[in-house]
């Protein structure tokens, strides 16, 4: 394997400041590095192992198996590479025209990190955000600080608190690392706390995603409990501490999906995947050359 293939691979793995779309682009900014150099079984095999750097991330897999699909159809696979960000470039924008037909500009709820979410507040502009701690790196601080930047209102609570403070939210929007098959999606943990509290309140509750982030069927692995450092939580050796980092959300919490093709039913969900599947299965099982 190439040097620079490696070392992106492990970016990738280890990386844990970007979202999803940004590991996406790194996986195909990689790719892009070997396409003057490699073809055929060589550049198959390179989209594989980036596929499956990070398993339990859908859009990484799909945006390599996109650019394959896009390879195979071109036998051009900078241009394949190229098609493939300018899309991912371009779904921000689609998703706030989207967006601005179903969240309101009053008052919006989130959790966690999402830049996906950051860009959409910039094109909705609401007219105050709360903002969940997201501990334990506290990323709702740099969600914060982003929004305040931009001229928006943002309050900072801990999550014991959202409970609370869901009542008054207009509608709560999140991010989505994964979303399902069937129709649930995998966020940070503590948003299907969220959802549940949102549904209580009966608050309208809208996570926003590219639908590159919807998997296939039979993608690497199902979702899997994954678990941080737990000195991140707590260092006291005496006591058992567990840092469970995502979990997954129903899809009987999701209002609807926000995506650069609409706004989608959960039901909905399963046309994308089977889109997904065709492009997975083509570069992880094809041996057409």
């Amino acid at each position: 394997m190439r040097p620079e293939l490696r070392a992106a691979i492990k970016d990738i793995q280890a990386n844990r400041d970007i979202g999803s779309r940004q590991l996406a682009v790194t996986a195909l900014q990689a790719l892009r590095t070997v396409c003057a150099d490699v073809g055929g079984a060589d550049l198959r095999a390179a989209c594989r192992s980036l596929a499956l750097a990070r398993p339990m991330n859908a859009a990484v897999e799909n945006a390599i198996a996109a650019a394959w699909s896009r390879y195979m159809e071109t036998s051009d696979c900078e241009r394949a590479v190229d098609d493939v960000l300018e899309e991912i470039e371009a779904a921000p924008e689609q998703i706030g025209l989207a967006a601005r037909k179903v969240i309101p500009g009053g008052t919006i709820m989130t959790h966690s990190w999402s830049s996906t979410v950051i860009e959409l507040m910039n094109r909705v502009k609401p007219r105050r955000v709360i903002v969940t701690e997201a501990r334990p790196f506290s990323d709702g601080l740099r969600v914060a600080r982003e929004l305040v930047h931009s001229g928006i209102s943002a309050t900072l609570i801990t999550e014991a608190q959202m409970a609370l403070f869901v009542h008054e939210a207009d509608a709560v929007v999140v991010g989505a690392d994964t979303i399902l098959p069937e129709g649930d999606f995998i966020n940070k943990i503590g948003t299907r706390i969220l959802a549940l509290a949102a549904r209580d309140a009966e608050v309208p509750f809208y996570p926003v995603a590219e639908t590159l982030k919807v998997s296939a069927p039979s993608e690497p692995l199902p979702f899997a409990v994954q678990e941080g450092k737990a000195k991140e939580i707590c260092s006291e050796k005496w006591l058992e501490v567990r840092n469970v980092l995502y979990e997954v959300t129903p899809s009987r919490l999701v209002t609807a999906y926000v995506t650069e093709h609409g706004v989608i039913d959960p039901s909905d969900v399963t046309r994308f995947s089977s889109d997904a599947e065709r492009r997975w299965q083509a570069l992880m099982n094809s041996r057409e050359l």
